[in-house]
């Protein structure tokens, strides 16, 4: 479309500076004929007129314009959160029909840009900006958004966005008085002491609902805790004691309420890094032998163990019917108080060489150095999460054996009553060369590991074998029995490798392993499952001593389920993938073996408030001019219309976009306003009618 608009140019017959000097010298001639009252100053001052009007050569200047479209940025929320309650749906509704009245309009050229779902929650002022980019702010006639309001990225002053008198309106989705209840973190501590309390305080929201009761959940590593009441829109403070060196998964749920949008913020979820301050440990030697010094200078050798160590020197086979037990001691044994009183606090028990040898009483009667009771407190000990370590001797075969006692409930491997007294080499097997304490020897059998020359025979009953002696017979036995752990070593011969016999062998890093196995160290469990996700994908990886099929069952955070079924990668190593449902906490698990992983954050900011809202987008709005509209889900849009700049751009049911009327020239056409001698003809009549009036 072209509109043929004449306009007045000149094209000067001289320098523009000697025109506005020549015109400047006429006025001063006139002027001074004026103030002589010369009755002919007008005539003189119309001749100057018409001279500068002949030199400044006026030109008629007809343009061929054609219209430029105004510009309106579409900025559409495709945040997690307006995935919730029929958001989804109504904002594609509303996107659709706003659209349609705004291509309507052949003035207005649209440009859209988009939320995507991002770990810091929706971010309009990204979208906004980087869709401004590129737009000729002199034909930016407004911005709409298409949103739940529920933005976080907002600056102080959110108006200085957008150029001057240029509006922002926005559709706000979502139904006002939709329910959603939410859990959320004030204070989560990051570390904690293990066998400590962290204090985690925590208040649930629920608009509408406050001072109503809600039940929260705690688990603690995959296992429910506790469960009690909590007031609605007060601070809660709860005490979590830490189980665990390493990462703690912390979960706190509030039960969901009727009718919610979503059921992904009433989980709160954290990490805690558990730190032991000092790992205690009880080391009972059952009599003095070559192995004793090197379990002794092993423990002493970590500044971080606190090691209590007893060693019973009493000789069964010496009989003295005239003294009591405790006065054959150096050191009286307190088995009260640490069997009985100081149990618990201990974080491992080593039994070295230990046997139930009987002392001589008055009476005549022998007796057990420690009472049945005392082994009956340790196996409840090992049941409700303690370490034990059993280090054998020619003992554990015979008569006095601890197998006989009630510590048996919680030994993985019974003796066959015979002992192996040859030279061997100990030797990996496959559960050795895959599980965390000892894979990382694999390598060095062969070629550096020294001779042992006696094994206990035994017979494992639960539990798995790392470790064989001649014949295959099992060396070293692990196991988890309720709570805790055992480990077991079927010989008394280890001390041969800390003093490098036959070339030594791992002696203090294979036995710390198996120490830090024995308190719960979570990167030596051999049962893993581990996710991390790239590009979309969460990638799943199962370690496991066992030879199977392996599936996992994955929670994700939109509420679904899905059973992934895993291809051996290597031996013990299955890995599959599953597509991800956007950021949050995914709980992956496999028999009793269970994680969390992130996608994003494990408490999504976009997950924090779901309730749509006018407020936060109110600045920005009246700032500009613009209007905010609640369409809830209703899937329209208002009407629009084109204001003129400084007129009002918003009103209850409609928006206003700017006109602002800018063309493009594509041609133009000049000629003379009128011929040049006119003018220097009228300026020669003006003098001429000047002379003869002053001659009168």
């Amino acid at each position: 479309m072209f509109d043929n608009l004449p306009n007045i140019a000149f094209d000067p017959l001289l320098p523009m500076g000697w025109v506005i000097a020549l015109g400047i010298l006429m006025f001063i001639a006139a002027l001074a004929a004026g103030l002589g009252k010369l009755r002919s100053y007008f005539l003189r001052l119309l001749a100057g007129l018409f001279l500068i009007l002949a030199l400044l050569n006026p030109q008629t200047v007809i343009e061929e314009r054609s219209p430029l479209q105004d510009v309106v940025l579409v900025i559409k929320d495709e945040s997690e959160s307006m995935g919730v309650g029929g958001r989804k749906d109504a904002s594609t509704a509303s996107y659709q029909a706003l659209m349609e009245r705004l291509k309507a309009d052949p003035s207005i050229d649209v440009t859209t840009s988009f939320i995507r779902p991002d770990s810091d929650g929706t971010r309009l002022t990204n979208s906004l900006i980087d869709g401004l980019g590129n737009l000729p702010a002199s034909r930016l006639a407004g911005v709409i958004a298409i949103t739940d309001g529920q933005v976080h990225d907002l600056p102080e002053n959110p108006e200085n966005l957008l150029p001057e008198d240029v509006p922002f309106h926005s559709l706000i989705i979502g139904e006002e008085t939709a329910r959603d209840r939410r859990i959320s973190a004030i204070v989560a501590p990051k570390f904690g002491l293990v066998g400590e309390q962290a204090e985690f305080e925590l208040r649930v929201d629920d608009p509408g609902f406050e001072g109503e009761r809600a039940n929260i959940e705690i688990k603690l590593n995959g296992e429910t805790k506790a469960r009690f009441p909590a007031t609605i829109g007060n601070r809660i403070s709860i005490p979590i004691e830490i189980e665990r060196r390493g990462p703690n998964t912390v979960e706190l749920t509030v039960r969901a309420a009727e009718g919610e949008l979503t059921l992904n913020n009433n989980v709160f979820v954290a990490e805690i890094s558990g730190i032991r301050d000092r790992m205690r440990v009880l080391l009972v030697t059952g009599e003095p032998h070559n192995g004793g010094r090197s379990w002794r200078n092993l423990l002493k050798s970590d500044p971080a163990v606190e090691l209590v160590q007893f060693t019973i020197l009493t000789n069964p086979r010496v009989k003295n019917t005239n003294a009591r037990q405790s006065e054959l001691s150096l050191i009286a044994f307190p088995t009260r108080q640490l069997f009985e009183e100081k149990l618990d606090e201990f974080d491992l028990i080593i039994f070295d060489h230990f046997r139930r040898r009987f002392a001589p009483s008055r009476s005549g009667r022998s007796r057990p150095i420690l009472s049945p009771v005392y082994l009956q407190n340790v196996a409840r000990y090992v049941e409700s999460g303690g370490a034990l370590l059993v280090a054998t001797g020619p003992a554990f075969a015979e008569q006095e054996s601890i197998y006989r006692s009630p510590l048996a409930a919680v030994l993985p491997t019974r003796p066959t009553g015979e002992t192996t007294n040859e030279a061997f080499r100990p030797e990996l097997n496959e559960k050795g060369r895959r599980h965390p304490i000892t894979s990382s020897f694999k390598g060095q059998i062969e070629q550096n590991w020294g001779k042992w020359f006696r094994l206990i025979d035994n017979k494992p009953i639960s539990g798995n074998v790392l470790m064989e002696g001649p014949g295959a017979a099992p060396l070293l036995v692990i196991d988890k029995i309720g709570d805790g752990r055992v480990a077991m070593l079927m010989s008394d011969q280890a001390w041969l490798w800390s003093k490098g016999f036959d070339g030594g062998g791992p002696y203090s890093e294979m036995f710390r392993r198996t120490a830090h196995w024995l308190m719960g160290e979570p990167d030596l469990d051999a049962e893993k499952l581990s996710a991390s996700a790239e590009s979309g994908v969460l990638a799943i990886e199962r370690r496991t001593l066992e030879d199977r099929n392996q599936t996992v069952l994955v929670e994700k955070p939109d509420d679904t389920k899905e059973t992934v079924r895993l291809s051996k990668t290597a031996n013990g190593v299955y890995r599959g993938s599953v597509k991800s449902a956007g950021q949050g906490a995914y709980r992956l698990s496999s028999g009793e073996v269970s994680t969390i992983s992130a996608i994003g954050a494990l408490n999504p900011k976009e997950y924090t408030k779901l309730l749509p809202t006018t407020e936060i987008l109110r600045p920005l709005a009246e700032g500009t001019g613009g209007g905010l509209y609640t369409q809830a889900l209703s899937g329209t849009a208002p009407d629009i219309r084109r204001v003129k700049p400084g007129r009002s751009t918003a009103a209850e049911n409609w928006m206003g976009l700017i006109a602002h009327e800018d063309y493009a020239v594509t041609a133009s056409k000049r000629s003379p306003l009128a011929p040049g001698w006119l003018f220097f003809i009228l300026a020669l009549f003006a003098m001429g009618g000047a002379w003869l009036r002053e001659g009168q």
